[in-house]
């Protein structure tokens, strides 16, 4: 089988060299230099490669390698070269944005939060919702007066009031604390949540100037929100995966 070249990043600079055999499969990761920025590459077979949790960590493994050398643009999983021509070719195609690209990334780091809100907070909130609610209470009301057929009406209006009151505490909760935590921040953005628990699944990209403020932020917004029954979870730094 033709052997390819699999990419795990751009990187700043253009200086030549090899960071072991540390690679997919054990190839040894080379700097593939064009102009003022370079190509993070290991030798692989031609194809495509399967998307597994080894080759998830240790293409992110050589991502981390390559930030300590400098700014760096992580390339997607499983991108994979017929020859290293092929590369080069892409650095000339998209020299102009990449050289962009890392000057704007340069001294950033990517942060990821998670809040979510575990069940005590979902029943709080639910309690609160059918306490106060205005159309909740009026609905409420009219039961009692209600013959079987409006009864059974006014019960579905009833949870489907609650529910939409529900979703709409809950992102209130969620806007209030992505607003807070990019305060500090150069950008962010929502990512997919994973789990219906999680209200809140973002990525903020955070000067490296900026990192204690922003980490001061989340200690503030844990104290604040912990009696609402959200638990805020953090990650980073990272590579700007979510900003490239």
């Amino acid at each position: 089988m033709t052997e390819g070249r699999y990419l795990y990043c751009i990187l700043e600079g253009a200086e030549a060299k090899s960071l072991g055999n540390v690679g997919i499969r054990g190839g040894e990761v080379r700097v593939l230099p064009y102009e003022s920025v370079s190509a993070v590459v290991s030798p692989i077979s031609f194809g495509e490669i399967e998307s597994n949790l080894e080759n998830i960590l240790v293409h992110q493994k050589v991502v981390e390698l390559a930030r300590g050398i400098g700014t760096t643009l992580p390339v997607r999983f499983g991108v994979i070269f017929k020859t290293e021509d092929g590369v080069k070719k892409l650095l000339a195609k998209s020299y102009e944005s990449y050289r962009t690209k890392l000057h704007k990334l340069k001294d950033r780091d990517e942060f990821g939060v998670k809040v979510i809100l575990n069940d005590s907070g979902l029943k709080r909130i639910r309690e609160n919702v059918e306490a106060h609610s205005e159309e909740v209470l009026a609905t409420r009301k009219k039961l009692p007066k209600s013959g079987r057929g409006t009864s059974y009406l006014l019960r579905l209006k009833l949870e489907e009031a609650v529910k939409n009151q529900l979703y709409k505490k809950i992102e209130d909760l969620s806007q209030q604390i992505y607003t807070r935590l990019g305060a500090p921040a150069d950008e962010r953005t929502v990512l997919k949540s994973d789990h219906e628990q999680i209200i809140l699944n973002a990525a903020y990209l955070i000067n490296r100037s900026e990192i204690e403020r922003f980490q001061k932020e989340v200690e503030a917004v844990r104290k604040d929100f912990v009696g609402e029954g959200l638990v805020v979870h953090t990650s980073g730094p990272w590579a700007p995966y979510s900003f490239c």
